[in-house]
């Protein structure tokens, strides 16, 4: 199996990275409609607050040579086509500020503190667990079974479009998720609960039923009930449509000091595929710089032979991995695309043991040379070193064709100025 990068083409070009460094005009994500490609662009900074702010969406009809914004109102993507024929799309939503509610005193936590006890209503309980970012942000975790009403609720917003009909309907997944951990963050003076959103790509498996991934909150509970300051792999299946959820799978991250160092954000942004050998693999993105200040961190993967009921110890994949996306071309060969420093891209003709070597799509090189205005080395920050956003995305166009999707802090307009330029590159099997 060999993969060959094709052309690569711009799908909007935003302001300079001089002007906003991170946030704006990245995490391109794509979808279908019908025979065209759409990609969903972010424009907003990058915090939980702002998640669920309306994005830019392009459209392309040529395979992603050439792009035009669509109005949101005119978008109907599908992340997904149930089995009974209906188009789900999972839109993310933004956070929860925890307005009104009396909050314990510290001194509230005793030894014979219940924590077993539902919080009276418009109060919040003692939290299940508490640690800081590296910035000295507190995160409070809490057991979603403990809070009250609503802040208690179990669900993932889904915009269903039935079978036969244009139009779309905002619902409410059901989610069967013991221990589901909420997280508070403390942000411009507002606590802000952060919102649980699917976060990987759905999927139908071979059993017919809709497959999905998300991680945990910063900091959870772990299925030994022991709460952990990382975050963990989560893995979802639905037998009725997308209704209802039902977690099927967690992987925490198991700390050791070595193979798994403490200085870990956990297994966070994930996905995984279905290849034709029977079995299944999950990839795990480790680096996050708000738990450790470091922006490199391997990336781990995992391998169930059992339709995802067990799963291998995770092994280091490669060096670096944030944001793995996958997708499985109708030829039969699965990609991965994922990054940080460089994008990268790797494939598998459906042997989970049988990858390809790593292709550099942009190379993991100093790329601080190529700013419009290149700061001295001494006061250099990670991403004026790498010049890129690394949270890539990959989309099938056809039988042995895929489309990842990037943003280059440092691609040139019209006029020689670098601009943060969202990519479509094509990759061909």
């Amino acid at each position: 199996m060999k993969i060959v990068l094709g052309d690569e083409h711009v799908i909007v070009r935003g302001m300079t990275y001089e002007e906003n460094c991170w946030g704006k005009y990245q995490f391109p994500i794509g979808f279908r409609d019908g025979d065209k490609i759409l990609v969903s662009v972010h424009v907003e900074d990058d915090t939980i607050v702002t998640t669920g702010n309306p994005t830019l969406w392009f459209s392309s009809s040529d395979k992603g040579k050439t792009w035009e914004e669509v109005p949101f109102d005119k978008v109907k993507p599908s992340g997904i086509v149930a089995p009974n024929g209906d188009r789900l799309f999972f839109p993310t939503q933004p956070g929860t500020i925890i307005d009104g509610y009396a909050w314990p005193n510290r001194c509230a936590l005793t030894p014979e503190y219940d924590f077993s006890k539902k919080a009276e209503q418009g109060t919040m309980p003692i939290y299940d667990g508490i640690h800081a970012w590296w910035v000295g942000e507190c995160i409070r975790g809490y057991n979603a079974d403990r809070l009250a009403s609503p802040l208690d609720k179990k669900v993932w917003a889904v915009d269903r479009i039935k079978k036969g009909s244009e139009q779309k309907i905002r619902e409410e997944s059901k989610l069967i998720w013991p221990n589901l951990t909420r997280v508070v963050f403390h942000q411009g003076g507002k606590y802000v609960m952060k919102p649980i959103n699917p976060r990987g790509i759905p999927k139908i498996g071979p059993d017919g039923a809709i497959w999905i991934s998300s991680f945990t909150g910063e900091g959870h509970i772990q299925t030994n009930g022991v709460y952990a300051p990382y975050y963990g792999a989560v893995m979802f299946r639905s037998t009725d449509n997308g209704k209802t959820f039902s977690l099927v799978a967690q992987m925490d991250y198991p700390a050791d000091g070595k193979k798994f160092p403490y200085i870990s954000g956990g297994f966070s942004d994930n996905d995984f595929a279905f290849l034709s050998d029977g079995s299944m693999v999950w990839f795990f993105r480790t680096a996050w710089f708000g738990s450790t200040g470091n922006e490199v961190s391997p990336m781990y993967w995992s391998k169930s032979y059992d339709l995802g009921k067990t799963w291998t110890e995770p092994e280091v994949f490669d060096f670096c991995g944030v944001f793995p996306r996958t997708c499985t071309l109708d030829c039969g060969a699965t990609l991965i695309t994922y990054g940080r420093p460089g994008i990268f891209v790797k494939g598998t003709f459906g042997k989970a043991d049988e990858w390809t070597d790593r292709l550099d799509i942009v190379e993991p090189v100093d790329r601080s040379g190529l700013a419009n205005v290149v700061i001295p080395k001494e006061k250099q920050g990670f991403h004026d070193w790498d010049g890129l956003c690394g949270n890539s995305d990959i989309i099938a166009v056809d039988e042995r064709t895929a489309l990842v999707l990037y943003t280059d802090f440092y691609y040139p307009d019209d006029k020689g100025v670098k601009r943060k330029t969202v990519l479509a590159r094509e990759v061909k099997v």
